[in-house]
Order: C-alpha cells, then structure tokens, then sequence
C-alpha cells in the first residue's frame, strides 16, 4: 500500500525556506471536546457519561446518539481507565 504524502507548503524560517505541512482541518467532534473541557471539570464530564450509560428507548437511532456522546465525553476525560477512577471519585 503506498503512502498518503501530506500536503504541504513554502515558508520562510529564520531565514530560510522550509517545507511546513498543511495542518488537517479540525473535526466537529473537535470542537465539541474542546469546548467540553473547557467549561466542565473532568469529574463532571464522569458524571454525565455514566449518566447516560444506561440508554433505554426503542429509537435505535436516537441510541446510537447518544452513545456517541457518551463515547466522546469518555474519550475527553482520558480513557476508559480516567472515566472509571473518576467515576469512582465521584461516587458513581
């Protein structure tokens, strides 16, 4: 399989000219998890996951959502192993 190169461009350095890479545009979910960290404390974020584990509805849609989320806030505080020791902090 071969290689994707990055794309990248023309820059002057201290000087020089150097090759920078193209940065990749932000996802949505980005901006999200950003936002989250920034006005929720890890062990609210915790909270709110383990909240929302137990999804009961018959809209298998409406399900994966919010599964979704729950996966991004788990991912936002540092992992499965993060959201358990702060579930457990918490009193969860």
């Amino acid at each position: 399989m071969k290689r994707k190169r990055p794309e990248t461009y023309e820059a002057e350095h201290a000087g020089r000219k150097v090759r920078v890479t193209v940065p990749e545009d932000p996802k949505p979910e980005d901006f999200l998890a950003d936002a989250l960290r920034d006005n929720l404390s890890p062990k609210a974020l915790a909270t709110i996951a383990a909240y929302l584990q137990p999804v009961r509805t018959l809209d298998r849609d409406l399900v994966r959502q919010v599964e979704w989320f729950r996966e991004l806030l788990v991912e936002v505080v540092g992992g499965d192993e993060a959201f358990n020791r702060l579930a457990d902090e918490a009193g969860l």
